[in-house]
């Protein structure tokens, strides 16, 4: 569960998900699902670029 920072990745059991989720309508859990997995890509990418960064560096080396 991503809520909007790059460092806040917060682990959810199942139980608390369906609380969360529970109340909202269909369209808001949709938009809800939508902007999760648009925050999760988001972080992937940032790992992945690091990552690729590092790499850079150490061929300079």
């Amino acid at each position: 569960m991503f809520f909007g920072t790059k460092d806040k990745d917060v682990r959810l059991t199942d139980k608390q998900y369906k609380n969360l989720v529970g109340s909202m309508s269909k369209k808001e859990r949709k938009e809800f699902d939508r902007k999760q997995e648009q925050l999760r890509r988001e972080i992937e990418e940032d790992r992945l670029l690091g990552w690729l960064e590092f790499e850079d560096e150490l061929d300079d080396m």
